[in-house]
């Protein structure tokens, strides 16, 4: 007789937004200091760290949720976009010149798709 494994039950919930709500958090706070740094008020700071952290919670939570749906190209190519544009903006936000953030922003993503495509490449089955 075979003993019965069982796979356990994506658990969906709190817990599938805990690292998405801390990855925006982390963005949030690093987006508002460099902004009160270079001279903006509490308020706008604050606003704006605020709504980066929740932009970026939601982007983060819609590719994780979608990514079992992304062939592995797309899936690290995404990664990379994401984190690509975040760094970019937070260039873009301590004074870089747009060129400048783009350019920096453009070297992250592929970073990241590479990173990603190799994780991704050599821990599935």
């Amino acid at each position: 007789m075979q003993a019965q494994t069982t796979v356990p039950a994506r658990h969906h919930g709190r817990s599938e937004w805990r690292v998405p709500v801390w990855l925006g958090m982390l963005f949030g706070l690093w987006a508002a200091g460099i902004d009160r740094t270079h001279g903006a008020s509490e308020v706008g700071a604050t606003v704006l760290g605020l709504v980066g952290a929740a932009v970026v919670a939601v982007l983060c939570y819609v590719l994780h949720r979608e990514q079992p749906r992304l062939e592995r190209e797309a899936r690290a190519g995404a990664y990379g976009v994401l984190f690509g544009a975040a760094m970019g903006y937070l260039l873009s936000l301590s004074g870089s010149t747009l060129l400048k953030a783009s350019l920096w922003g453009l070297m992250f993503a592929g970073i990241m798709a590479a990173v990603s495509f190799y994780v991704f490449y050599t821990r599935e089955v």
